[in-house]
């Protein structure tokens, strides 16, 4: 006859159990067919006291196992417990959702420039950008673009008077 039992793992004074599928003549902690889940009676924090593998359980009653009152009791819970995942600190929640979308912004932004798109990006930024050096001053992309508009005061030529 097979039974759907706690077996105990864990330390001392800090139990865990597994839920296990097992011959009825198995020991507790012995031989298993099947580890359909756990269960943890001192869950603190965002740690997750329960989880069992439902659509196993429900194959396994199917097919004649017997549950233990604790595992019956267990199920009872887990059907009328929604999955959730573990939630993690309020503060904590909201840093790590601004920088996964940082991180996803700049990939999206970023371009290999060996690449097709990464070449006609590079050609097309020089002009479209405003760039200055350290100094403040415009590159000469930006003040050549500057005099093709014709912004920029043109050079004037030298003169008779100059010479």
């Amino acid at each position: 006859m097979v039974t759907i039992r706690l077996a105990r793992r864990g330390a001392k004074k800090n139990p865990f159990y597994h839920v296990t599928v097992a011959e009825k003549s198995a020991k507790r902690d012995g031989r298993f067919i099947e580890r359909i889940g756990f269960y943890n009676p001192i869950a603190r924090g965002g740690e997750v006291p329960l989880r069992i593998d439902l659509a196993r359980l429900d194959h396994w009653l199917a097919h004649g196992a017997q549950p233990t009152e604790r595992v019956r009791q267990l199920a009872a819970r887990a059907r009328r417990t929604p999955v959730t995942a573990a939630r993690p600190a309020p503060g904590a929640a909201n840093a790590d959702a601004d920088a996964t979308a940082d991180a996803a912004s700049m990939a999206e932004d970023h371009v290999p420039p060996g690449t097709a798109e990464g070449i006609a990006q590079a050609e097309a930024a020089p002009a479209a950008e405003d760039s200055v050096d350290a100094a403040g001053e415009p590159t000469p992309a930006k003040a050549d673009a500057a005099d093709a508009e014709g912004d920029a005061p043109a050079e004037e030529a030298p003169t008779a008077e100059s010479r």
